[in-house]
């Protein structure tokens, strides 16, 4: 019994292989326009997500300096304040 159920399968499976993506013309129209859309705002070129890799970069590097500095005066501080 599961032999035939498999082979009707089969048979079913077969015809849509072959056949068309129903959607196809649609996805080739959708692909299509997101190209355009790229090419016109070159993200092709990575130009906007680098600039703000590098902003956040610098922001995190003066955050750092800053913690920095906080605890050096903290315990500048400490070793004052001790009798």
């Amino acid at each position: 019994m599961d032999i035939t159920d498999a082979s009707k399968r089969v048979k079913e499976l077969g015809e849509k292989v072959g056949a068309k993506f129903e959607r196809a013309d649609r996805f080739q129209e959708l692909t299509r326009r997101q190209s355009e859309i790229e090419e016109e705002l070159d993200l092709t070129k990575n130009q906007a997500p680098s600039q703000v890799d590098a902003a956040v970069t610098e922001e995190r590097e003066d955050n750092l300096q800053k913690q920095t500095e906080t605890k050096s005066i903290q315990k500048t501080r400490r070793t004052a304040i001790r009798v």
